[in-house]
């Protein structure tokens, strides 16, 4: 009894040491709907209070692993018991679907009777029907009027319109949140404020409510008052992939609320629209978005030419790094010859393969990693001439090309444009990187890698803007260019020894064949190919120096 009073003390204490906060004047709310709206009454320390004691109890509860476990739990629940979450405007638009199966929704709960109550939207309510004796697990005694909750029940239709007859209720956990954040915005306690929509925005998401927009903003807008520059960079730009773009019909995904400058009201808006002038001005200053505004100018305003140019400039400038990679590659290849003989002659003996081998690369002058750095090297760069398209996103916003609408939004078509050149790309890399030493576990491995790998992005990359897909196939598609050109620069080998072929016009396949076939017909026998193996060819070279070189005690000897 005594732990029970003090804690009712404390309360009373905490609720009245607030008091002169809950019993001002709010600021309007006009415009919100009902489960942003905080009345007045009861005082906003005492509602706070509340609304934590519910937090407390979701934490309490939570399945071990998090949002991944329930996700698995309604996974493989039967169909016929399995509750989808629905947003309650959702269900009232378009009811038919949902009659007469399992739903999920959350809103603030009002009671209109001992067993009815609803949910309080804006074009009308959506009824609640909480049958007798129902359990209210982690709710007061009194009931969840007022309180932020979670309905589970069947979709039922009837004369007064679309109801759901409750199966369970339960607190709500993101709207719990939300409220949270909003009493203590009101409370002017606005670090709290953030930090508390930052925790609410992936449990909005997670549960798909289209109020994890409302907590993201809002958490990007409290830092920008504050003036917390990177912080409220870091809010908006992680909110502009997810929660901007529109619909197959050219209706927003997502829409948010923010204040009017006067103070009479808060205006709902897509969520580009809400974010987009803030974020354009915080990336202004920054160099990367300057860096990209120069292309952008260069191509004379046009956004997609832009990216283009900033391509071809970034591939130029690793043209160096490009063309050693190149290079290094060729002279692999050159080898392959004389390293498929070291294979099959040392096949039974790995170490000194590899002894040979490296022997064999060291004389010729390859490396055969030399063409991994420069890969490596250049793809910092070509990630941070991208930070300049992430930064200048706003400015892409309703700019498009051919069939891209918007070259901020997702586009699919230019997805499947991007991925098959992934593909081409990740082959010629393949190509560049075959090693006469690779196993055929390997050389399989590799071969999946090819394809793997560009659908793992084709997923990753679904909801990316379409000015970032556009600025890695540019690239791509100069690499090919550049590899191209690079490849018709070398001169033409022989494929036996790897040397160049004789620049006279005589020469060639054609020309070797016609002058076997004159000598055979003047009764002369061809002469035979010698076929020798590098390190033969070195030792035979190497005795021809050495018969060339006259011996000087002989000489000396011949004049005494």
């Amino acid at each position: 009894m005594s732990r029970i009073f003090t804690v009712t003390v404390l309360l009373l204490t905490l609720g009245l040491a607030c008091l002169p906060l809950g019993a001002k004047e709010l600021p309007s709310q006009q415009g919100l709907p009902s489960e942003l709206t905080i009345a007045p009454r009861p005082a906003l320390a005492e509602q706070l209070v509340t609304l934590q004691a519910l937090e407390k109890y979701i934490q309490e509860n939570r399945p071990h692993g998090g949002g991944f476990v329930t996700a698995l739990r309604g996974m493989f629940a039967p169909s016929g018991v399995r509750a989808v979450p629905v947003a309650p405007e959702v269900l009232l638009k378009t009811p038919a679907p949902f009659v007469g199966k399992p739903v999920s929704v959350s809103g603030v709960y009002q009671a209109t009777g001992p067993e009815t109550g609803k949910f309080s939207l804006e074009t009308q309510p959506l009824l609640i029907s909480l049958p007798a004796n129902l359990p209210m697990a982690g709710l007061p005694k009194s009931g969840p009027n007022g309180l932020s909750v979670t309905v589970e029940g069947i979709v039922e239709s009837g004369a007064l319109g679309v109801q759901v007859r409750a199966t369970s209720i339960k607190p709500s956990d993101w709207l719990t949140l939300l409220r949270i954040g909003r009493i203590y915005e009101l409370m002017g306690q606005k670090e709290q404020a953030e930090k508390t929509y930052e925790s609410a925005f992936p449990v909005a998401q997670a549960a798909r409510s289209p109020f994890a927009a409302f907590a993201k903003t809002s958490a990007g807008r409290i830092a920008y008052e504050l003036r917390n520059v990177n912080r409220a960079r870091n809010h908006y730009a992680a909110a502009w992939n997810p929660l901007t773009g529109t619909t197959p019909q050219g209706e927003p995904k997502y829409y948010t609320w923010v204040p009017l400058e006067d103070g009479s009201g808060w205006e709902k808006l897509p969520v580009s629209k809400a974010i987009g002038p803030p974020l354009d001005r915080l990336n202004k200053t920054d160099f990367w978005y300057r860096f990209m505004d120069f292309f952008v100018e260069l191509a004379g305003g046009s956004r997609w030419l832009g990216i283009v140019l900033l391509s071809i400039m970034s591939r130029v400038i690793i043209w160096p790094l490009t063309k050693k990679q190149l290079a290094s590659a060729e002279a692999m290849k050159r080898l392959q010859p004389q390293i498929k003989a070291l294979q099959d002659r040392y096949a039974d003996d790995k170490a000194k393969f590899q002894q040979e081998f490296w022997q064999l690369c060291q004389a010729n002058g390859v490396n055969p990693l030399g063409g991994c750095l420069p890969m490596i090297v250049q793809m910092p760069i070509l990630i941070l001439l991208w930070k300049g398209i992430r930064n200048y996103i706003v400015q892409f916003d309703g700019y498009g090309f051919l069939w891209v609408k918007n070259l901020a939004a997702p586009d699919m078509g230019l997805l499947v444009a991007y991925t098959i050149s992934m593909i081409a790309f990740q082959k010629m890399t393949a190509k560049l990187q075959a090693s006469p030493t690779m196993t055929a576990q390997q050389a399989q491995q590799q071969q999946m890698m090819t394809y793997m790998m560009p659908l793992m992005f084709f997923f990753f990359f679904r909801d990316f803007p379409a000015a970032f897909l556009l600025y890695w196939l540019a690239t791509n598609i100069v690499y090919f260019m550049q590899q191209y050109m690079y490849s018709r620069s070398l001169p033409k080998t022989d494929a036996a020894d790897g040397e160049p072929l004789s620049s006279d016009k005589s020469g060639g396949f054609a020309g070797t064949m016609a002058k076997m076939m004159s000598m055979k017909n003047e009764g002369e026998e061809p002469p035979a190919v010698e076929k020798k193996s590098f390190h033969e060819k070195q030792a035979a070279d190497q005795g021809k120096k050495i018969a060339k070189t006259p011996d000087k005690s002989s000489a000396k000897r011949g004049r005494k």
